[in-house]
């Protein structure tokens, strides 16, 4: 669930229902945990977003970020990320999406929380992904709540738009967003699935390891 324009508070409500009524696992990905708190996990790449909000107290599932110290792309929080606390992944550069238990993928051309999180829930298992809230375009507005802040906001439109052209076509992902601009999915109607419950229950998405320094 990311924070594109379409997800409105109805769709979250439509989200919500199906986690505690179908045992839906939803990852948020950046502020989309503010429409849904209660979601399993919140992802969230840019450590500067962490800081700007303090690490999200008010959620109330496990918050996940991406770590590595490799040379060609040095993203260490490991001295950082206990702050709040957040559980740190292995990420490395890589074309589509890593199927390495060890590390998900950045995404490329340009790194991407929504992208990363998608890897991160293959990796954990899920059989089916389906997106909601993943405009991959700023023609109706960046985001549902508005606009980052000057020192958060990285893109405009073209950039989201580049950002879609790292989804490459898997067929274990569907994407419920009206008018995204990532078209390498099948596209669905959320009340759809919904109704057919064509999505794996009731599977844990993360385990108990208590390291924080691990891989997905």
């Amino acid at each position: 669930m990311a924070s594109g324009p379409s997800l409105t508070a109805e769709v979250a409500h439509k989200v919500r229902m199906a986690r505690w009524l179908d045992g839906w696992k939803v990852i948020a990905v950046n502020d989309a945990y503010k429409r849904l708190p209660h979601a399993d996990i919140l992802y969230g790449c840019d450590w500067a977003w962490w800081k700007h909000h303090n690490g999200a107290p008010d959620f109330y599932g496990q918050r996940i970020t991406c770590h590595s110290d490799c040379p060609q792309f040095i993203d260490d929080k490991s001295l950082v990320a206990h702050q709040y606390p957040l559980r740190l992944v292995k990420a490395a550069n890589g074309k589509g999406f890593s199927s390495d238990p060890e590390h998900i993928h950045y995404g490329l051309p340009q790194p991407s929380s929504g992208f990363q999180a998608v890897n991160l829930a293959l990796l954990l298992g899920s059989p089916r992904v389906v997106l909601v809230g993943f405009d991959g375009h700023a023609k109706n507005g960046k985001h549902f709540f508005g606009n980052h802040p000057p020192h958060l906001d990285r893109c405009g439109d073209e950039g989201y738009r580049e950002f879609s052209k790292a989804y490459l076509p898997d067929e274990r992902i569907v994407n419920a967003t009206p008018g995204s601009a990532i078209e390498a999915y099948r596209f669905v109607d959320l009340e759809t699935i919904l109704r057919d419950g064509n999505v794996h229950r009731n599977r844990p998405v993360v385990d108990d390891r208590s390291d924080q320094n691990c891989a997905a």
